[in-house]
């Protein structure tokens, strides 16, 4: 699924912290949006940075304690 392209894409050079043209979000706070856990985890081992735009922003408004977890013992900005 989601993983494989993303992983594929970061193999050949994708910057885990580009900025999206429209919303100057990184792939951090678009997975993050959305709840993937196993892509956060993925993003975070390969450099993103876990305080660009307040990716736990999007966290706590969907509630996924998990990834909340895991971004702060990460090093997120509480």
């Amino acid at each position: 699924g989601y993983l494989n392209i993303v992983q594929y894409l970061v193999e050949h050079g994708a910057d885990v912290n580009q900025k999206s043209y429209h919303r100057d979000y990184t792939p951090l706070i678009h997975v993050c949006e959305k709840g993937h856990a196993s892509l956060v985890q993925y993003l975070v081992e390969h450099g993103a940075d876990v305080n660009h735009n307040g990716p736990l922003v999007p966290v706590c408004q969907n509630g996924n304690i998990h990834i909340v977890r895991y971004l702060v013992e990460h090093g997120a900005d509480v």
